[in-house]
Order: structure tokens, then sequence, then C-alpha cells
């Protein structure tokens, strides 16, 4: 799940190509004719980005965030862009950070199409699935009075003027945050997808590929083959990945369906436009992540022990270019991720 882009030499992070939607929020960046990255900026409680595809007979968003006040933010620039209407909604995957944001889209666009895989869908409205989902709402609901009661202490505590700062914005968004989830109105799927296929929007070839189980087990990737463009969701991120929901082994194969494709841009779930060389880092940590997991599973140590050693194995690899954002940096995230990957792919077998 978020952020601080990394700029890189592509036509789409040059300041020429940003446009200033909510600085709070969003930077927009064109990333071919028409189709435009809405790159979420870090905040405590974190949003996905979010795709924006302007077709001649509507518009079509991918993602809408975590919450609506965000996905509020990024329609009035989509304004900007565009007097049609947003027609089509897609939802990558399940998790809250990119789906609690649809009832926005739902009210001003009353014949709007909301799509995801049937796996999405399914993992929507059944209960217990994961980090995600309608019932999900209210574990949030339930989980962040305590949550505001530790940050208020921090503050308390807090070591200095720049820590008490920054815990306090983190306050202000969180119960900000409460108070939307307490009014949410989700909005589900109107059209599932069960296998790849191809929408003919206004001029545009918009394919939306099941490529694979990886993030979660509804991944959908949505992919512009003449502007050689790929939307990912959280397949691949620009951060360290969440894995909880995740089929770690499968999410490799996944990756290597995905280069297959004739693309030069990806627009991540998280983190700044990145090009295709990207796949392939990302796919070496995760197998890099397994395999040495595995070896020190085979040679005995415990959990607590591959934390450490594991973790300084990858860290020359993989540490800077999985840290490059103030969320989910990879000190942050290793030790929880050999967790949930032992308890995966070892302990599973």
């Amino acid at each position: 799940m978020s952020e601080q882009p990394s700029r890189l030499n592509l036509c789409c992070s040059l300041p020429s190509d940003a446009k200033a939607a909510n600085p709070n929020l969003f930077e927009i960046q064109e990333v071919a004719d028409g189709i435009y990255a809405a790159i979420a900026t870090p905040q405590y409680k974190v949003n996905s980005n979010a795709a924006i595809i302007v077709t001649n007979d509507g518009t079509v968003v991918v993602d809408s965030h975590s919450k609506p006040s965000a996905a509020q933010a990024l329609h009035q620039h989509i304004r900007d862009l565009s007097q049609q209407p947003v027609h089509k909604l897609i939802n990558t995957h399940f998790h809250w950070d990119h789906w609690q944001g649809n009832e926005v889209y739902a009210k001003i666009f009353p014949e709007l199409s909301v799509i995801t895989s049937e796996r999405t869908r399914h993992n929507l409205t059944t209960p217990g699935i994961g980090v995600g989902g309608v019932a999900f709402i209210n574990q949030q609901i339930e989980a962040l009075p305590a949550e505001i009661d530790q940050l208020k202490n921090d503050i308390v505590h807090a070591a200095n003027a720049e820590e008490k700062s920054r815990l306090e914005t983190h306050l202000q968004q969180a119960e900000a945050f409460l108070e939307e989830l307490r009014g949410l109105n989700p909005i589900l799927p109107t059209q599932t997808v069960a296998q790849s296929m191809t929408l003919n929007e206004g001029g545009r070839e918009i394919q939306l590929l099941l490529l694979g189980r990886a993030h979660t087990d509804g991944d959908l990737f949505i992919y512009l083959p003449k502007e050689k463009v790929i939307i990912t969701g959280d397949a691949v991120v620009d951060w360290m990945p969440f894995l909880g929901d995740g089929y770690p082994e499968e999410w490799i194969g996944t990756l290597d369906a995905l280069e297959q494709l004739d693309f030069t841009h990806m627009i991540l779930g998280h983190g700044n436009v990145a090009p295709k060389s990207h796949v392939s880092f990302f796919r070496s940590y995760l197998t890099d992540l397994i395999d040495a997991v595995k070896r020190a599973a085979a040679d005995g140590a415990t959990v607590a022990e591959m934390q450490v050693a594991v973790a300084d194995q990858l860290a020359p690899q993989y540490e800077q270019g999985m840290s490059k954002y103030p969320l989910s940096r990879y000190r942050d995230r290793i030790e929880s991720t050999i967790e949930i990957v032992y308890h995966k792919v070892v302990h599973a077998h």
C-alpha cells in the first residue's frame, strides 16, 4: 500500500507532465495520450494510485483509493481532463485502499459500471478473507479508536517538536478517516470478469487480463496494447509488497506472464510510474526472498533467526530499491514479510 515518487527518465515523470490536482493527495502524470496516472502522495492513511483513461465514449477510472474524499479530490481533476462522464470504474483487487471510494463515482454517474474479477467480488462480499471487503470496513471502525488513543499518547511523549508535528498529522488523518468510514456506502461490482476479455472504448482497446494469482487471488491487470501501458494494481508496486493475502510462489509465475506482454510503462498500485524493467527487479526480490527463507528453514533456523539473517542477506541488493518512500520501507516490513513467507511457503508444505 504508499510513496514519494522516484524520478525516472520517462516521458511521464518530467515536470512538464505533472498537473496539480490536489497537491496533498496526488500528482497527475500523463503516461500516454489521454492516459494519466494519479500518483498518491505519502500519507499515514494511505491511498492507492489510480489510472484515468480518457476515451471518446467516456472516461475509465482504475481504483478509487481508501476513502471517498480522495476519490472526490481526483474526480475534480478528472473534470479538467475530460468533459466525458466516468462510465466505467475498475477495481484491481479487494483491498481497502483500492475500492472504498467507489461510492463517489456511483453517486455522480448513476449509469456507472463497476468492474472486478469474479474472485474480487467474492472477496469483497465474504467476511474474513483479508484486508478488504465490506466486512473489513467494520473491522477498521472497531480498531481505529484504540489507534487514535495510541497516537494521542505518542504525541504526549514525543521526543521533539518534529516528531510531535508528524504524529499530530497522523492523528488528524486517523480521526478524519474514522468519520468517513462511519458513513461509507460500499459500492460493489456490477460486472465481473471470469477470464481475460477486451473492452473497446471509444477508439481504445483495453484488455482486462487475469494472469494468475499474485497479490491476491483475483488480481486484474488493465492493458492498453496500442499505447503500451499496463496498470498492475498491487501485483507490482515500487515499495515492499504486502504478502499477507498473496501467493508468493505463484506470484513469480504471474510476473513471468506479465513480462511477456509488450509494454513500456506501468502504472503501479503504489509508487511512481515504472518502466518494464521494474518487473525483473520486483520478481527477483520475491524469488530471492522465497529461496532464502527455504534455505534457512532447511538449515534449521527459527523464524526469529531468519528475520535477522535473511533480512541482512537480501539488504545489499534490495533495501535501497525497496525504501524510496516514507512508508513501507524495507526495514519496516522485512521481518513480517519473512514470517509470512515461512508460513505460506515452508510451513504450508
